[in-house]
């Protein structure tokens, strides 16, 4: 008997660590697209202060993420387009730009997938998940 109410407990501990692996994947990749929209804009900031003479626009679509410059994609990053997986919506969407001194107008990305996370770009230039 005390066999068997051994084996059940380990079953439960194990069940429950499979279930909690199995149901986060989701975390997993909001995680991951959180921290790429923050590498992105910060490349983009960067790029932006290094040449003043062009305009660099981090473009944010449900569908993906990618850097323009002058209105083309960034040709220099084979990372770029970021394919956003469908489960996963960004919002607000468009275009966030950074100045020569690596400013940019406050805005909040929402990453959502059942759950959700914020990206947030500062006036000062600061990217940060918030």
């Amino acid at each position: 008997m005390l066999e068997l109410i051994i084996v059940v407990i380990v079953l439960a501990i194990l069940s429950s660590y499979v279930f909690t692996r199995f149901s986060s994947s989701t975390s997993y990749r909001l995680d991951a697209l959180a921290e790429q929209l923050v590498a992105a804009g910060q490349l983009t900031q960067q790029l932006a202060m290094n040449d003043s003479q062009r305009a660099f626009l981090l473009d944010i679509q449900n569908s993906q993420i990618n850097i323009l410059v002058d209105g083309a994609t960034f040709s220099a990053a084979n990372e770029f387009p970021i394919t956003v997986d469908s489960s996963i919506s960004l919002s607000p969407t468009g275009t966030i730009s950074f100045d020569g001194l690596g400013r940019t107008a406050g805005a909040t990305i929402t990453i959502a997938s059942g759950e959700s996370l914020n990206v947030c770009f500062e006036a000062s230039g600061l990217v940060h998940r918030c």
